[in-house]
C-alpha cells in the first residue's frame, strides 16, 4: 500500500497542511485550498489526499484565527476585513513559490477571486462560492459587536445535505466564530471584482442542495463567462459529504483538460 506523505507548516503564523503525491510525478502545478466561514484547513481533508494521489502537490490553509493559525484579539477580529484574509492567502502563495491552482469554498471563493486579480494563477476553482459584489447583496448586515457563529442545528441545516450525525458532531467541534465585518464585506455586495484582470481558466462548482445565501453558481459562471458544474445530491459543504469524491473527480478532469502541460498526454491515431 502506497504511503502518502503529509506535512504541517507554519507560514508566518498561518497553518498549512501539505499532502504530496505518493510517487514521483510530472505534475508541477500545486493546488491551494481556502476554506469558508468558521471552517479551517480540515474542510478539504478528503480532497487533499485525492488530488495528491492524482499527482498534484496539495495544500490547504487555515486563515488567521482559524484552526492551527494564530489568534487575533477579539476587538481586532470583529473589525477584520476580507482584505486581511486576502493577505493571508497571498502570503502562503508566495511561500509555495509557483503559480498554483486556487480552490476557494464559500467565503474562500470570493477571497480567491480577489487573489486572482493580483497574481498569476494556473486555474481558479470556485466551490459553492460567494460571487462578486456586482451580483448584489445576499443578506442584511450582521451585528459587529460579537463574532458570528451558527448553532449546531443551524450549521447542519445550512451547510449539509447528507452527513452522519457522528461525523457532523466532529466537524462542528472544529468550527470557530467568524469575523462579522469580513462577512459583511462580501454579503453586502461591497467586493467588486474586475473580471478582466483574471486571466486564468475558471470553474464554478455548485451544490444541488445549497441552503446558504451564496449567489447562485449559474450567475457567477455567467459573470465570468466560464464553465460550471452542478454536483447532484450535494450540500454546501460537499467536500465533507459522501459526494466529495465525485466532485473531486469532475474537478480533476476539468483541470487536466485546461492544464494540458500536466501529466502525460495521448497522441491522436495515425491515419493509414
Amino acid at each position: 500500500m502506497l504511503s502518502i506523505p503529509e506535512q504541517e507548516h507554519n507560514i508566518g503564523g498561518l497553518f498549512v497542511k501539505e499532502v504530496k503525491p505518493p510517487l514521483p510525478t510530472s505534475f508541477s502545478t500545486p493546488v491551494l485550498m481556502v476554506h469558508g466561514v468558521s471552517h479551517g484547513w480540515w474542510a478539504f481533508q478528503n480532497w487533499l489526499r485525492f488530488f495528491a494521489v492524482f499527482g498534484w502537490s496539495s495544500f490547504s490553509m487555515s486563515l488567521r484565527n482559524h484552526e492551527g493559525s494564530y489568534t487575533v484579539p477579539k476587538k481586532a477580529y470583529l473589525r477584520l476585513t476580507l482584505e486581511n484574509y486576502v493577505q493571508d492567502v497571498l502570503q502562503v502563495l508566495r511561500w509555495i513559490g509557483l503559480p498554483a491552482v486556487l480552490m476557494g469554498h464559500s467565503m474562500g471563493g470570493i477571497i480567491a477571486q480577489l487573489v486572482a486579480e493580483r497574481v498569476e494563477l494556473r486555474a481558479l476553482v470556485l466551490v459553492a462560492s460567494v460571487g462578486p459584489g456586482q451580483l448584489g447583496p445576499t443578506r442584511e448586515p450582521l451585528p459587529t459587536d460579537r463574532p458570528f457563529m451558527l448553532t449546531p442545528q443551524e450549521a447542519k441545516q445550512v451547510w449539509f445535505h447528507r452527513i452522519a450525525q457522528e461525523e457532523f458532531q466532529e466537524f462542528y467541534k472544529r468550527l470557530v466564530p467568524e469575523s462579522p465585518s469580513a462577512m459583511n464585506d462580501y454579503s453586502l455586495g461591497r467586493i467588486r471584482i474586475q473580471r478582466q484582470r483574471i486571466s486564468c481558466p475558471i470553474l464554478v462548482v455548485g451544490a444541488q442542495h445549497d441552503r446558504t445565501v451564496v449567489h447562485p453558481f449559474e450567475r457567477i459562471a455567467d459573470f465570468y463567462g466560464c464553465e460550471s458544474l452542478l454536483v447532484p445530491d450535494a450540500g454546501h459543504d460537499m467536500m465533507l459529504e459522501p459526494v466529495a469524491l465525485d466532485a473531486a473527480v469532475a474537478i480533476n478532469r476539468w483541470l487536466l483538460e485546461k492544464l494540458r502541460d500536466q501529466g502525460l498526454n495521448t497522441r491522436p491515431p495515425r491515419e493509414l
